[in-house]
């Protein structure tokens, strides 16, 4: 029998209207009396309004605005910031660049993680992970963190007044949630009867899609008129919560494959630095189903992306089909040794690859579902 490490979730989680008035009881209740706050500019003015008084005279030097990606370079020099200043804890408030960078700085300073996303693009403020960028935005690496986030607080009315393209994001990176994860357990645990940890992965990841199919497009349109309803805050918990619970209890097993590799193929072209990673990934859904030959599932899912504007074919990421130049070095770093789509139990190789993007292609021009 293996031995199995369960990460599920926060040490505390709260989410609810004014929740943010909150957070200087919850910081007593840590024994936390210095902070350090780690956001961007406009994170900051989204959740300025929604925070208690006291933070919005706090001492400009114990505030970190963010630029550019999470690298390990940010997080170095926040975290000797941070031992500088004899920090007790890192309020991240942000969106998930925000939060990876809060994550892993306080990581490596050994102190508590607080976290406020001020959107709902990953389940980045639940799981204890940060995915590492190049300065230049290309993919690097993943890592996760030995021990849980100390706090997440959500206040649903910042996510509702955020950019539509972030909730879209969100629902495309969850949704990949019970794709990936169905492929990782027919792999890894072909034959056998799942372990009981792995089987609460499983379920919420069942919870992703059900969550999202039945009402991602009434949460979109909550968010377009910036208001709050039942269906978004479902959704807002099933892409940070419940997302983030698929990886916790499943660990390696609920993780990444196919859909996120093709994500990270995709970071060789320039033409998709300005999409999210989310959108990027509700594509690489459909090519993982076409490699892995569920035609059905993949028909399905096109009818919701038509529905919720989201990216069918290459053409909707800006990059020429036609570019079979461009499309090789995509499959090549699609297919490097460390990725994670070589963890799916079936062929992968250069022309299946390939074959899924035209696949895909195809169906899309033809209105084929």
């Amino acid at each position: 029998m293996s031995i199995a490490t369960v990460k599920g979730s926060p040490g505390h989680y709260r989410i609810g209207e004014q929740v943010l008035n909150e957070l200087n009881s919850l910081l007593s209740e840590l024994n936390v009396r210095k902070v350090h706050i780690v956001t961007g500019e406009k994170s900051w003015r989204a959740a300025k309004p929604y925070l208690p008084d006291e933070f919005h005279t706090i001492d400009p030097n114990h505030i970190t605005f963010i630029k550019g990606h999470c690298t390990i370079q940010k997080t170095i020099d926040l975290a000797g910031k941070y031992d500088n200043e004899h920090v007790e804890a890192v309020i991240g408030i942000g969106g998930g660049t925000v939060l990876d960078i809060s994550k892993a700085s306080a990581a490596r300073a050994g102190i508590k993680s607080i976290l406020i996303p001020t959107i709902a693009a990953t389940c980045a403020a639940w799981t204890p992970l940060s995915v590492f960028y190049h300065e230049d935005g290309k993919h690097s690496h993943y890592t996760e963190f030995p021990v849980a986030n100390t706090l997440v607080l959500v206040e649903p009315a910042i996510i509702a007044k955020a950019p539509l393209k972030y909730l879209k994001a969100g629902i495309g990176d969850t949704l990949a949630k019970y794709y990936e994860a169905d492929a990782l357990v027919n792999s890894f645990y072909k034959g056998v009867e799942l372990p009981i940890w792995l089987q609460v992965s499983q379920f919420t990841a069942k919870i992703c899609r059900d969550i999202l199919l039945k009402d991602g497009k009434a949460a979109l349109d909550s968010v377009k008129e910036e208001q709050v309803n039942d269906e978004l805050i479902r959704v807002i918990e099933t892409i940070i919560l419940t997302g983030g619970m698929v990886g916790g209890f499943g660990g390696k097993a609920g993780r990444i494959a196919g859909a996120h590799s093709i994500h990270n193929g995709l970071t060789e072209a320039d033409e998709v630095k300005r999409f999210l990673h989310g959108e990027i990934v509700s594509y690489g859904i459909l090519i993982q189903l076409a490699l892995e030959g569920k035609e059905s599932d993949l028909k399905k899912l096109l009818n919701y992306y038509d529905e919720w504007g989201f990216p069918v074919n290459l053409k909707s990421l800006t990059i020429d089909a036609e570019d079979e130049e461009l499309l090789g070095r995509i499959t090549k770093k699609v297919l490097l040794p460390e990725e994670s789509i070589h963890f799916m139990d079936i062929e992968i190789t250069e022309d299946t690859v390939l074959a899924a993007f035209h696949t895909v292609e195809k169906l899309t021009y033809q209105k084929a579902y």
